[in-house]
């Protein structure tokens, strides 16, 4: 069973004590689970229960390496006739580490996720470069069309400075017949001709100022738009350069995870609610009876976010303990096995009034086991009296997955078995993210 181990007043709770599970009424239990193996030499565990796709036939799943153990069954057994003998204690075989391998492939999905960033940088800083140049182009045209505008300017009013001086001083009405026409030039007085003049002079530099005046604006807005565009530039290449950096950490970090004992019960998920619901749709044929899976997915992604709870791991666990949420005690929204021992599961634990607090009780759990300092005050929500902290007699026990064997459980197997179960997890999201790509 798993639950309390070591907790204060860890005993079961008697018959009808309404912390009891009455639905775990059967000592039916799912199928234990099997290890196959994965297309790169690496293994998995197969869940308890599995009918779905994914699940291989008898003939494909492989016992443990080292099973039978040597000299087993011993020369002369059975014997003929009689009863035959009943060992005091079965002999213990250990899987494989599935560590290892697990740790492989969440280092290649952290890598794999780090390059997609970097592409995705890099994306930005391509056309903030183009947007410079375009922008560079515009703001060189701009300076062209004032410098022209300039010089229309100029020409015009030396033209019109040369027109008024020959009709003030000469009389000459060259050049004037678009202002008024010849008809009427010859009988014009020396006031008016002036004023003539002078309103063409003003009217024809005014529209040539404002020439230059639009020039001026062009010109400014083109270099606004070019100092904008290399901001735009700056800011793309810094986040390409952090997102190459973020890709030397993520391989550095790859390296340094194929060396650890495990992963952490604390701290984020790496699959997300798609890959947890198309991994157990790919196991298990039909949802569980008391929920939909995406439903018990979401829980624990939400609950395990607020509480820093690996989630998607412990939802591998659950996966374990409920044959895929199958069990008795999973009907009483208990997960993990809270308060079941090996004498009495299954027909004994905690049962939770829906599924919120059945996740979040998992959970708490997982981190009073993980952190030695936990208070219930520290605890996003307030826990329930049966699994708080400061009830839990090893709190602080397991920081990783790996320290749960013989605490959480007796099944020297267990880490192994829980890990394993979600190594396969791990694969199913790769599998499907490789399609995708």
């Amino acid at each position: 069973g798993a639950g309390l181990a070591g907790a204060q007043e860890a005993e079961p709770p008697p018959a009808g004590d309404p912390t009891e599970d009455p639905a775990a009424t059967s000592t039916t239990q799912p199928p234990p689970p099997t290890t196959i193996v994965l297309p790169d030499g690496d293994f998995g565990v197969v869940p308890p229960g599995a009918t779905g796709p994914g699940a291989p036939p008898p003939e494909q799943a492989l016992p443990p390496e080292g099973f039978p153990p040597e000299g087993f069954p011993p020369e002369g057994f059975p014997p003929d006739g009689g009863e035959l003998p009943v060992p005091e204690e079965l002999p213990v075989v250990i899987l494989p580490d599935p560590t290892p391998g697990l740790n492989a492939a969440l280092a290649d999905i952290d890598v794999t996720a780090a390059r997609r960033r970097l592409v995705a940088a890099a994306l930005p800083a391509i056309a903030a470069q183009e947007r410079v140049a375009a922008t560079r182009d515009a703001m060189r045209s701009a300076i062209a069309a004032r410098r022209a505008a300039v010089d229309q300017a100029v020409a015009a009013r030396s033209r019109l400075d040369a027109l008024a001086v020959n009709a003030l001083m000469y009389g000459d009405p060259a050049g004037l017949e678009p202002i008024e026409g010849p008809e009427t030039l010859g009988d014009l007085r020396d006031r008016e001709l002036r004023d003539v003049v002078t309103d063409h002079v003003d009217r024809t530099f005014d529209q040539a100022v404002e020439a230059l005046r639009d020039a001026v604006h062009h010109e400014e807005e083109a270099t606004a738009a070019h100092l904008a565009a290399g901001r735009d530039r700056h800011d793309a290449e810094r986040g390409h350069l952090l997102a190459r950096a973020d890709l030397a950490r993520a391989i550095a970090q790859a390296e340094e995870a194929r060396r650890q004992v495990g992963p952490a019960i604390l701290g984020p998920p790496v699959l997300d609610a798609g890959d947890l619901v198309a991994w157990y749709r790919t196991y298990y044929a039909a949802d569980p009876p008391f929920a939909p899976i995406t439903a018990i997915v979401d829980a624990y992604l939400a609950i395990g976010a607020e509480e820093g709870v690996t989630a998607d791991i412990a939802f591998a666990q659950a996966i374990l303990e409920t044959g895929g949420f199958t069990s008795g005690h999973a009907r009483g929204f208990n997960f993990a096995g809270i308060g079941a021992y090996d004498h009495c599961a299954p027909t004994c634990g905690f049962r939770f009034p829906d599924l919120d607090a059945g996740v979040r009780a998992h959970l708490h759990l997982l981190r009073a086991y993980a952190d030695p300092a936990l208070t219930s005050a520290q605890l996003a929500a307030p826990p329930n009296p049966l699994v708080a902290p400061e009830r839990v007699g090893v709190r602080g026990c397991c920081p990783r997955w790996t320290a749960l064997t013989g605490v959480w459980a007796t099944d020297p197997n267990y880490d192994r078995k829980v890990l394993g179960i979600y190594r396969l997890m791990v694969e199913t999201a790769r599998s499907l993210d490789r399609l995708q790509t």
